[in-house]
């Protein structure tokens, strides 16, 4: 499970790399009823929080990485 979430988050950051300032606003996932945008996403997941693998399993699920 631990390598998946490696996985997933370099996968999230190579896109996140790639997307124009702009578009960070945009919301990505909204976990216990909390919208969350790339730019609070990226925050969580550098961190390895338990909200950061929250949304790597959420944007998974949903087909964004």
């Amino acid at each position: 499970m631990e390598k998946e979430l490696e996985e997933l988050k370099i996968r999230f950051l190579k896109i996140f790399s790639n997307l124009p300032e702009d578009v960070r606003k945009d919301i990505i996932a909204v976990i216990d009823k909390k919208p969350y945008n790339w730019d609070v996403a990226y925050i969580e997941i550098k961190n390895d929080t338990d909200l950061g693998r929250k949304i790597l399993k959420t944007l998974k699920d949903l087909a964004i990485i």
